[in-house]
């Protein structure tokens, strides 16, 4: 059975107290004080992470295990760099999660909606083997998903929304339900509509299906973790992004060469890039993707490689 927890509540002064006596180097102890109190202890526990000390695991010799003490060196000044950083980055990939957001709400509107105003409320106008799968709860996938699509269309608080109510009855058509849906509703409504939807849309970005669909769901992880304020920088990414054939998007190829692309934030990176530069070849989006890791903060112990954004990235055809 495991013990309970009882580690007592610190003050702000007291958090940094003990910081300091497991080996972070604090410059400016008023300052980091600030830092706890405005940005929160635990909130920058995850920055200073790569600073501590690790150990051999006592039970698994092939692997170590991380220690509350500092190595020689760490500055509780760089965990706040890296929180800074990583708000940054949050930002910029939010601005172009936006904008494919946006451009899925004009595809899917438009290819489901010449098949029937109404097309995203049965299974007859989508894919029906993955619509009609059925869920853990019983329910089918389509369903489930329509649940979920109704309730964003029950809580928006938009004056169309009304509108329409006080002049028509329900459903409402897709080409103005999908306003009120977020990216995740968005990407599994592509990932259930009818193949030769979902191909018609790939075919604008010049790919298969089933890339499309996985970049977005790299996305659509990008976008949960961004909005809810998590760490990024050097996260691992849950929905990674599939390696695309040479034939269909050859300048990200390269994010299949090392796993490290992949399961960090670069291939999600990557990925923004080239659907940003599909839908506005003159977006000024990717230099500054780029010249955000090119400003990362000196300091020892972290740096952009824990981000996937290995030597030379910079030089692959995406980013120029």
């Amino acid at each position: 059975m495991l013990p309970p927890y009882t580690k007592p509540h610190l003050s702000f002064t007291d958090q940094l107290a003990l910081l300091i006596a497991r080996g972070l180097v604090v410059t400016d102890q008023a300052k980091a004080v600030l830092h706890l109190e405005r940005i929160g202890y635990g909130r920058l526990t995850p920055y200073w992470q790569p600073f501590q000390q690790l150990v051999p695991d006592p039970n698994d010799a092939t692997r170590t295990i991380r220690t509350e003490q500092f190595q020689t060196g760490a500055e509780f000044r760089h965990s706040v760099d890296l929180y800074l950083f990583d708000k940054q980055l949050r930002l910029l990939f939010l601005d172009a999660v936006e904008r494919v957001e946006v451009a899925l709400r004009v595809d899917l509107a438009h290819a489901l909606g010449k098949r029937d105003p109404f097309a995203h409320r049965s299974p007859a106008f989508l894919d029906a083997h993955r619509a009609n799968q059925v869920q853990r709860g019983g329910g089918t996938r389509h369903a489930d998903w329509l649940t979920n699509a109704d309730r964003a269309l029950a809580r928006s608080k938009e004056d169309w929304v009304k509108e329409f109510h006080a002049t028509y009855s329900p459903p409402v058509p897709i080409w103005m339900a999908v306003e009120a849906w977020d990216f995740g509703t968005l990407s599994w409504l592509l990932e259930i509509a009818h193949p030769n939807d979902r191909a018609a849309i790939a075919k604008r970005y010049s790919l298969l299906p089933n890339t499309l669909v996985s970049w977005i769901k790299t996305l659509a992880f990008v976008r949960n973790t961004s909005a809810h304020h998590s760490r990024l920088w050097n996260a691992g990414i849950v929905n990674q992004p599939l390696v695309p054939k040479p034939f269909e998007a050859p300048s990200l190829v390269h994010i299949g060469s090392d796993l490290e692309r992949r399961t960090r934030v670069y291939g999600a990176a990557a990925v923004a890039s080239y659907f940003v530069r599909r839908i506005n070849p003159g977006s000024s989006w990717p230099a500054r993707m780029k010249a955000h890791w090119h400003a990362f903060p000196g300091m020892p112990f972290a740096g952009p490689v824990q981000g996937g954004f290995l030597p030379g990235w910079e030089a692959e055809a995406i980013w120029n």
